[in-house]
């Protein structure tokens, strides 16, 4: 008993593979929120591990210019528009974004004074910043394609690494950090309350709006489904069929697959701040620490093959006659 005990000791005083510390970025670089206290950074950060949607649709759907980044931020109350039958000024009840994207009226606006306290909230991304962010990339690339590898019959006495592959859906938020490196540092909602300042938002076309349903549909469907080819290349790799490594991860695409499909629809209902339905927000927050302990789990069980036996299944034992 005791000998077992000291072997599982030394397991974990092993060095932690290089592509889980090379992936840890990607989700940093994911849920990254301007918000002031860290438990509200944290919070975000698990929000966006534990629901794919809510950063693809920042990362994806916001685009690049400093003021749509902004507003992504603000809650409902610091925005008004023309109501269709009067034509007078209403405060939104919802937040100007997604589906629901609006621009901003630089007619009726004092425009010039909206960028200079958005410009107090944004930063741009040091050349280092956006070098260091593709180291993720590098590891979660070369996942890929040790997976895919693995589909092929070469064979060894290694799991290839599912982590990568987890969280390549987290490309485009580090792809955009590389490209546009414009960062919102500073809450907006504490410069716009300091100023007590109103945007009046301008409806987008017809063509605009169905522009944007599209791609916000087209983000959730790939939050939903993308993160399930893991499980299919994870079937077609040794131990072939839906053993417990399939099995595993298929636990965690499906947590993914539900808190997306709940946060797009939460997101059709209509949402008054970042944070959306209190309770969701929390779900997600919840559902993203399990993730970030099964993630810890599975990279302990994929540097320690021995260890899948602990699920009790035949199939589970990796060895090198397989």
């Amino acid at each position: 008993m005791e000998s077992k005990a000291i072997h599982i000791i030394s397991k974990f005083l092993n060095p932690i593979p290089q592509y889980v510390l090379g992936c840890l970025p990607a989700i940093a670089i994911m849920g990254a929120s301007p918000k002031e206290k860290f438990a509200e950074k944290l919070a975000w950060v698990l929000r966006c591990l534990g629901c794919p949607f809510t950063g693809l649709l920042y990362s994806c759907n916001v685009g690049k210019d400093e003021v749509k980044l902004c507003i992504y931020w603000l809650s409902s109350k610091y925005f008004s528009s023309t109501g269709q039958r009067n034509q007078q000024l209403q405060q939104l009840k919802h937040r100007p974004v997604g589906v629901y994207a609006m621009s901003v009226d630089k007619e009726r606006n004092e425009f010039s004074n909206i960028v200079k306290y958005i410009n107090r909230c944004t930063a741009r991304a040091s050349v280092l910043d956006r070098m260091s962010s593709l180291v993720s990339t590098y590891y979660i690339l070369v996942g890929i394609i040790a997976a895919i590898s693995r589909t092929t019959g070469i064979n060894n006495c290694e799991d290839w690494p599912f982590i990568p592959l987890l969280l390549s859906w987290t490309i485009p938020a580090i792809l955009k950090r590389v490209i546009s490196g414009t960062l919102v540092v500073k809450d907006p909602n504490c410069e716009f309350e300091l100023q007590d300042i109103q945007i009046i938002m301008k409806p987008g076309s017809e063509s605009y709006r169905k522009h944007k349903l599209f791609s916000v549909t087209l983000v959730a469907f790939v939050s939903i489904v993308y993160p399930w080819l893991t499980v299919f290349l994870a079937i077609y790799t040794p131990p072939i069929g839906y053993y417990c490594r399939s099995q595993y991860l298929t636990i965690i695409c499906s947590i993914w697959s539900i808190n997306s499909a709940l946060a797009y629809i939460n997101h059709l209902i209509k949402e008054h701040d970042v944070e959306g339905n209190e309770f969701l927000h929390a779900w997600f927050s919840i559902w993203g620490f399990i993730v970030a302990i099964l993630l810890l789990f599975l990279a302990l069980l994929t540097n320690n093959i021995e260890w899948w036996s602990i699920l009790h299944e035949e199939h589970c034992r990796t060895t090198c006659e397989i």
